[in-house]
């Protein structure tokens, strides 16, 4: 893996088509970058948020329905994309195992085309096999592969930088990705990243698959800025640091990452949030541990959220009185569960189905690191997570009510 990414255009040489766009957790990283970015996203409640955040998103809803040459996006020289993974999370099934050796096969039938002509008739029976499945989600993490072999083969458009994220079962996927990229001019890599390791006060995994356009482009990955959570570590507090001699890939010119963001970092003692927390709280989850329903698993203040889900309404919070649970205290509110996902606290989350808007999203902080990588920047600053945080809503927006806020008040 390569570290330390060079510049080479500034963001505005730069325009982002984001499939499968989601709430805005990569639009609104891109757009704090200087990036122009128009996303394709075809549920209407998560349009809605768009739309009160001020971000570009494309008319047509289907990235089926789309392509490099719609005028809409016909402009964009960035993929950027994370597509629906329902399909592949039970990995550890027999239906979820079957699902992502299906992709493989077909992904690399995709592959090795020299012409369009070549490449429509291998994409039409991909198509073709893709529509009879039991699933059809199946098939949509083909998309950015056809739209990449669209744009050379067809409009002699490459794109310069390619940047797709998943559930960290789809990285033998990405892997697949990489070697048909690669034969297509491409530098590429996969690599399987931690949030917690780049300041989302949340442990999350992620596949992450970046290309350059060009044989001599050169591929990297952000270095982690904070600590590795793991089951009963301590946090890094003040100035210690680990050796670097302990950490592979750290030399005197990287300094060591600083201890993990944790929860009450980002949600005791706010102002104007839905529910105040006490400096010191254990969140239960809703989901049992090691096979076992009735071994909750809980994560106390001083350590990151577990992976935030469409079902975190579900996770319950308590007090902390000297190591023992107090009393219940109101549930996680959706402006929490954004601020865990690293969202800005002043992001209008529109209609009721929040939650899990908020669970399907890329965290905002992640994107800013990974952005910067694919784009071929320097790692980002200081300056750019401050205005993650400070960012507002469009002033145009300012008189809307979230109903996610409007739900949360109520329940």
């Amino acid at each position: 893996m390569t570290h330390a990414p060079h510049r080479s255009f500034p963001p505005a040489d730069f325009h982002i088509v984001d499939l499968f766009a989601g709430p805005g957790g990569l639009d609104i990283a891109a757009t704090i970058m200087g990036v122009k970015s128009i996303g394709v996203e075809w549920d209407d409640a998560t349009r809605a948020t768009r739309q009160a955040a001020g971000l570009r998103t494309a008319t047509v809803k289907d990235v089926s329905d789309l392509g490099p040459g719609h005028p809409e996006v016909c402009e964009a020289n960035v993929l950027t994309g994370g597509p629906p993974c329902q399909t592949f999370t039970v990995a550890g099934n027999r239906e979820g195992h079957k699902a992502l050796k299906d992709v493989q096969r077909l992904a690399e039938r995709m592959g090795g085309h020299a012409d369009w002509a070549s490449f429509s008739e291998a994409w039409a029976e991909v198509k073709a096999e893709t529509d009879a499945m039991s699933d059809p989600r199946t098939g949509l993490v083909l998309q950015p592969l056809r739209w990449v072999m669209e744009a050379k083969l067809r409009y002699g458009r490459p794109y310069r930088s390619i940047l797709l994220e998943q559930v960290p079962t789809v990285i033998p996927v990405w892997r697949v990705y990489a070697a048909i990229l690669e034969s297509a001019g491409y530098t590429a890599d996969a690599q399987i990243l931690r949030t917690e390791e780049f300041g989302v006060p949340q442990t999350r995994r992620r596949a992450v698959l970046i290309a350059r356009w060009g044989k001599d482009a050169e591929v990297t990955f952000p270095r982690p800025t904070h600590q590795h959570y793991r089951q009963g570590a301590v946090r890094i507090e003040g100035e210690e640091r680990p050796s670097q001699d302990s950490i592979p890939g750290m030399s005197d010119n990287h300094p060591a990452p600083r201890g993990w963001v944790a929860m009450r970092d980002v949600l005791s003692n706010r102002t104007g949030s839905l529910a105040n927390r006490p400096e010191d709280f254990v969140v239960v989850s809703n989901y049992g541990s090691g096979g076992n329903p009735k071994a909750r698993g809980r994560r106390t203040s001083d350590q990151p959220a577990a992976t935030v889900t469409g079902k975190v309404r579900r996770n319950r919070v308590f007090r902390l009185k000297g190591g023992k649970i107090g009393e219940e205290l109101e549930r996680l509110s959706f402006e929490e569960a954004g601020l865990l996902q690293s969202f800005p606290a002043d992001y209008p989350w529109q209609s009721t189905d929040v939650a899990q808007q908020i669970g399907n999203a890329i965290p905002p902080r992640l994107s800013l690191h990974i952005l910067s990588s694919a784009l071929g920047l320097e790692q980002p600053g200081p300056e750019l997570f401050d205005k993650l945080v400070a960012w507002k809503r469009p002033e145009r927006m300012s008189s809307l009510v979230p109903v996610a806020r409007v739900y949360a008040e109520a329940h």
